[in-house]
């Protein structure tokens, strides 16, 4: 989208090219450092939490296979680990795939940005903006101006639902699917540590069976 697509006059189009700027200076690099961080730490987190929830799954089921709750609680906290890894898993990828279309990317975020051009959002977001400018300028690190970059992404689809055809690398930021992404992260990290601990126990009951 060129620049001369978003000029004009009133508070709709200052809005508009507020926001459009914004994305445009974050720009492919900015969205690219975004996910790329989150994409990696998130998916080697997964890899080992489906990991510990295999070996809780099986383990237990062996070792207490002989005990009904036992058993249950390992085939229940090692089977959620393992579902809740490969969800996250798969939203993180679904992210990722953003990276090697990244000009493609912002360019609907911008066609987002047009769409909603006078609404009452638009300029609750640019306002917004314009204050994230001010602290940029006071020393914010490069590390969360990318963070920020990602933000407004998933904020520029709230102010209008992107179309799963024109708009198909916008979905996955989506902000329920963000939210929900965050909150199985967070179920993750506590079931992960839910099956290491039956996996341990799992573990020293069979090691003292052997006995």
């Amino acid at each position: 989208m060129s620049d001369e697509a978003v000029v004009g006059t009133g508070a709709g189009h200052d809005d508009a090219n507020v926001v459009l700027t914004a994305l445009r200076t974050g720009g492919a690099k900015g969205l690219s450092v975004t996910i790329s961080v989150v994409h990696r730490t998130v998916e080697l987190i997964c890899v080992a939490a489906a990991a510990t929830g295999f070996v809780a799954l099986a383990l237990g089921g062996y070792a207490w296979r002989e005990a009904l709750p036992g058993a249950v609680i390992a085939v229940v906290g090692g089977g959620t680990t393992l579902a809740v890894a490969l969800y996250v898993l798969v939203r993180v990828r679904a992210l990722a795939a953003a990276i090697k279309h990244p000009a493609e990317t912002l360019s609907q975020a911008q066609d987002l940005v047009m769409r909603a051009k006078g609404s009452p959002e638009l300029h609750k977001l640019a306002g917004s903006v314009r204050t994230a400018r001010a602290a940029k300028a006071a020393g914010i690190g490069r590390a969360r101006r990318a963070l920020r970059t990602g933000r407004l992404i998933s904020r520029v689809i709230g102010l209008a639902s992107p179309d799963p055809e024109r708009h198909r690398y916008l979905v996955p930021f989506t902000p329920d699917r963000v939210k929900n992404l965050w909150l199985a992260i967070l179920i993750g990290i506590w079931a992960w540590l839910i099956s290491a601990v039956i996996a341990s126990l799992a573990l020293l009951t069979v090691a003292i069976a052997a006995l």
